[in-house]
């Protein structure tokens, strides 16, 4: 029973670190900077969240930052 469980485990845990890794790997939504999207997002598109996180920043300090973190769009 014991090594039954352990094998299971093992099973679960392997097959979800290779989901993981395939997931992390993905190029059809994940990161690309060949074309500035960072899984769908635009600059554009993220405005209204930035706003919310970051109040006091106007739009030209956020849209260098969304440029330092995920590139130019």
């Amino acid at each position: 029973m014991k090594k039954k469980l352990v094998t299971i485990a093992l099973a679960v845990f392997f097959v979800a670190g290779i989901g993981n890794v395939v997931f992390a790997h993905g190029g059809a939504h994940g990161f690309d900077p060949g074309n500035g999207v960072h899984n769908g997002w635009r600059f554009e598109e993220m405005v209204p969240f930035m706003k919310d996180m970051h109040p006091n920043m106007n739009q030209e300090q956020m849209e260098q930052m969304y440029q330092y973190c995920h590139g130019t769009n």
